[in-house]
């Protein structure tokens, strides 16, 4: 029998997406060109140098799920299983609700008892969501049961109006296992070159410092214009594009706002708390104070996180802490006086989660939204889109032409829903590879193998 050609894929954006769906791609026997217009794999998944030192972009826990894809596809990477904490009115909580949290809220038992029966009855089928500022608001009074059950949307960068309450269920329905949080150990960085080294040693292409411009299609065949200094064409069947989709969202959609940074250096002597990722000073009644900030208005107090993660430590006996907070809507930049207010508000603030730190800080630098993009060319929104609709499906209106990443399906706006959503598309171009050499082998060349999926 006459062996068939190997079919050709070009992936856009070597993020957590783009990894995962290149090297899904590969090791099914695709010949997979990998593509990126920065100079390092891994997108916000990575890390960056400021000052001579060391800092993650942007995510660096994830779930137990991406652990178990990432094993499927035989990159096998260490990672930590570490606890995040929230500081609300002087005490501790666990970030993962736990039997500890229920004791701790028995003085709001009627509040606790509503609120997980309202959870439990929203997964039935057919149950229609709502804001969970609605709904933590018909089910419970104001106090810690209230601010606390609302605490997803300042993580996701939204107001608890603009979030849905099946935000509850993405992690059970999708296996995301972000209840079991999992830190890589080296960091972000690590894991996401480590899955360009399996890709690579699977015989797929990596050209960074590369830009994808445009593709035009003949027959079933796309020819992609990509440019690392110079313009040429690269030949697919298949392109599988990760970046953000704007045009696929309305024009006016609401977006969700971006994440600002104080980048911190402590001294070796100062210890962080031990299998602690994520420390988050959440400040009462947030519905108010980032209701403030929604409407482009500082208020007077706000929440922020701060987080330490497994990098080789600095060469003048230093660790880095990234502590990201919101800025009012709109405002992207500040002048210098205004970082030197921001950054003492935080790290007054810090003390009380870490006391002493201060004591112990040699190194400090805060950046804006815009800081962040002239920096990486990259946003640092969590939540790229505000819309109450399913997300936009990853199949185009053009055959062959995929979308992933975390701006179209799966939900959940997070690192677990990126690299799903690369996988997906990877099986979607898999499942349609195997059609076509089937029909093929059987019956001649199938003008129609491509179909939208």
């Amino acid at each position: 029998m006459e062996e068939l050609p190997s079919k050709k894929a070009i992936v856009i954006g070597a993020g957590l997406a783009g990894l995962v769906s290149a090297l899904s791609l590969q090791k099914a026997g695709i010949t997979v060109t990998l593509i990126d217009q920065r100079k390092q794999v891994g997108g916000l998944c990575g890390t960056f140098r400021l000052d001579n030192r060391e800092f993650v972009i942007a995510c660096n826990d994830f779930g137990k799920g991406l652990v178990k894809l990432l094993r499927e596809l035989g990159v096998n990477f260490p990672f930590n299983n570490k606890k995040s904490s929230v500081f609300y009115r002087g005490q501790w909580f666990n970030a993962a609700p736990d039997l500890k949290m229920l004791w701790q809220l028995r003085s709001e038992w009627r509040n606790v008892f509503s609120l997980l029966g309202g959870i439990i009855a929203q997964q039935f089928p057919h149950r229609t969501p709502q804001s969970i500022e609605k709904f933590a608001n018909r089910l419970t009074s104001a106090g810690a049961v209230n601010d606390l059950s609302k605490l997803i949307s300042y993580f996701m960068g939204v107001h608890p109006s603009d979030i849905q309450t099946s935000f509850f269920g993405l992690d059970g329905k999708y296996n995301y296992g972000y209840t079991t949080m999992a830190c890589p150990i080296g960091g972000p960085q690590a894991m996401a070159d480590a899955i360009a080294d399996v890709f690579l040693q699977q015989g797929g292409k990596l050209l960074l410092n590369t830009r994808y411009t445009k593709h035009n299609k003949q027959g079933n065949h796309f020819y992609a214009e990509i440019n690392d200094g110079e313009s040429r064409i690269v030949e697919a069947d298949y392109i599988v594009d990760t970046r953000e989709q704007r045009s696929l969202y309305p024009a006016d959609s609401k977006r969700g706002l971006p994440l600002s940074m104080l980048c911190l250096a402590v001294k070796n002597e100062f210890p962080y708390p031990e299998n602690t990722h994520t420390l988050t000073y959440f400040e009462p009644d947030v519905s108010h104070w980032f209701g403030k900030l929604d409407q482009g208005i500082q208020p007077e107090h706000f929440g922020f996180h701060v987080f330490k993660s497994d990098l080789v430590p600095n060469t003048d006996n230093t660790y880095t802490l990234n502590l990201y907070f919101y800025l009012p809507r709109g405002v992207n930049q500040l002048e210098d006086g205004k970082r030197t207010i921001y950054s003492e508000y935080l790290l007054n603030r810090l003390e009380k989660l870490l006391p002493g730190i201060n004591n112990h800080l040699a190194y400090r630098r805060l950046l804006t939204p815009d800081d962040f993009v002239a920096l990486h060319g990259l946003s640092s929104r969590v939540m790229p889109f505000i819309v109450s609709r399913e997300k936009p499906h990853n199949s185009s209106s053009e055959a062959g032409y995929f979308y992933a990443g975390h701006s179209v399906y799966p939900p959940g706006e997070h690192a677990g829903a990126a690299a799903l959503s690369g996988a997906l598309v990877a099986q979607k171009i898999i499942s349609e590879k195997t059609l076509f050499n089937t029909e093929t082998s059987v019956g001649g060349h199938h003008e129609n193998a491509h179909q939208q999926a």
